[in-house]
């Protein structure tokens, strides 16, 4: 057994100068685009696990994480799509440059790809659907007045 320690000590020494020194809240495009593939893709699917929590004290949420997990495994979903996923709002959303992988995740996955999804979920729970999501510069630029959500919040 302590041979097996010696040998593994080695091992576990590399692998852990191999690991990341940081890991960080991405705060928008450029930031996103220095994670490199590998980085986006687990980046991105952190994103996706993290929206299909359910919870029990909100049936938008719950629907949300419900239709997310259908999407996913109706789309079969893998890391390296969701980050590309995030990587064609970017492109297609210059304007929304500034914004995290979060809401660019929102902007095509929530209210883009896997809203039918989250629909049906909506509509099997009694919910009202989505509505449809403004365009990421509206969403920018206009504030709502103090107490309201946005449109693209609006449960």
């Amino acid at each position: 057994m302590r041979r097996l320690a010696r040998l593994a000590l080695p091992f576990l020494a590399i692998a852990a100068l191999a690991l990341p020194a940081k890991a960080d809240f991405i705060k928008n495009a450029a930031e996103w685009q220095r994670l490199g593939p590998d980085g986006q893709a687990a980046y991105a699917m952190a994103i996706f696990d993290v929206m299909t929590v359910v919870t029990a004290d909100n049936k938008f949420t719950a629907a949300r994480a419900l239709g997310l997990r259908a999407c996913g495994i109706g789309l079969k979903l893998k890391g390296a799509m969701v980050a590309q996923a995030i990587n064609v709002f970017y492109r297609d959303h210059p304007e929304a440059r500034a914004a995290t992988p979060f809401v660019a995740f929102n902007g095509y996955f929530e209210r883009g790809a896997c809203s039918p999804f989250i629909n049906k979920a909506r509509e099997e729970m009694g919910l009202p659907l989505m509505k449809q999501a403004p365009l990421p510069e509206r969403s920018l630029q206009q504030q709502p007045e103090s107490g309201q959500q946005p449109d693209m919040l609006q449960q």
